[in-house]
């Protein structure tokens, strides 16, 4: 983080700089002439001193609106149509070089947008976290010879995919087979 130094700004040059900022609204064209006007949402001004590092004046953006925002400024000779991203101390330099050159005296005009987290990792999951177990820890299933027992003879009315008694006896080995993988840890 570069501090900028008050030496490199013009003597006439006040301590502090105003930024004029809105959130939360968008940037639409006025019905009169077309000109690019801010709509709704909030705009307030924010003073800070010309020393302020980029990342000191993000997280005093943060405390104001209250979410993460990218920093984009509108360049004093240009409408609202020509926004430059400020991401850098560099970048916030150059925006306030420019505003000393062109209109020394008026406020940085910028224009926050939330920050869009489309980085989400999330950790692949693995084979055994795939199946849940939970379901089969939960019920009580009946021994093998309690199945044949109680089976119809003709096919399984109860479950569409088991259409005879071996289905039924296969998915029921199936299930003490998982409730042993379960059990042993792996």
């Amino acid at each position: 983080m570069t501090r900028i130094p008050n030496s490199v700004n013009k003597s006439s040059s006040p301590a502090t700089i105003k930024f004029l900022y809105s959130y939360g609204g968008k940037i639409l064209p006025r019905k009169t002439d077309g000109k690019l006007r801010y709509v709704g949402g909030h705009t307030r001004v924010l003073t800070a001193d010309r020393s302020v590092t980029y990342a000191e004046l993000i997280v005093r953006f943060l405390e104001a609106c209250g979410f993460s925002v990218n920093l984009k400024c509108k360049l004093p000779s240009e409408d609202l149509d020509v926004l430059v991203s400020v991401t850098s101390d560099e970048d916030l330099a150059a925006i306030m070089e420019e505003y000393d050159r062109v209109s020394p005296e008026s406020k940085i005009r910028a224009v926050l947008f939330p920050v869009n987290s489309l980085k989400t990792i999330s950790p692949v999951p693995s084979a055994e976290s795939l199946v849940d177990f939970s379901a089969a820890k939960r019920l009580a299933y009946p021994r093998r010879s309690e199945h044949r027992r109680n089976l119809p003879a003709g096919p399984c009315r109860d479950n569409p995919l088991l259409p005879d008694r071996k289905s039924l006896l296969v998915h029921d080995s199936n299930i003490q087979w998982l409730n042993k993988k379960r059990l042993s840890g792996r």
